[in-house]
């Protein structure tokens, strides 16, 4: 089953973000952080995704439109998210840097296998 972002599956509410930031597995490198809470009610088994880049790093809305967007096709693209049965995941892009999409590919694939390998142990 492929993992579709769409409004269902967007992290919006901002108590629920303060909590995966809070209380989720991080990992990151120079380009991404990735911050995973499992759900705790698993009724509901969905993920829920937020694409953030921060204002300071880019500071015109269309630069961090399009850096969203890049991001959000390389997760459309990525397998690797369906490892992840449930929960809500953060995906922070913290550099100043306009990424090329197959940097942002490879960068987004190599921090959901260790975040898999940590959240698995």
């Amino acid at each position: 089953m492929v993992f579709k972002l769409n409004k269902g599956s967007s992290l919006k509410s901002s108590a629920e973000i303060e909590q995966v930031l809070a209380l989720g597995k991080r990992v990151s490198n120079k380009y991404l952080s990735i911050y995973f809470l499992a759900s705790k009610n698993l009724s509901k088994s969905g993920k829920k995704v937020a694409v953030v880049v921060g204002k300071k790093a880019h500071a015109q809305a269309n630069t961090r439109n399009k850096i969203k967007r890049l991001m959000r096709e390389c997760l459309r693209k990525s397998d690797e998210l369906e490892k992840f049965s449930s929960g809500n995941i953060i995906i922070n892009y913290h550099c100043k840097d306009v990424p090329v999409f197959s940097l942002l590919q490879k960068n987004i694939k190599t921090l959901f296998l260790s975040l898999y390998k940590k959240v698995s142990s």
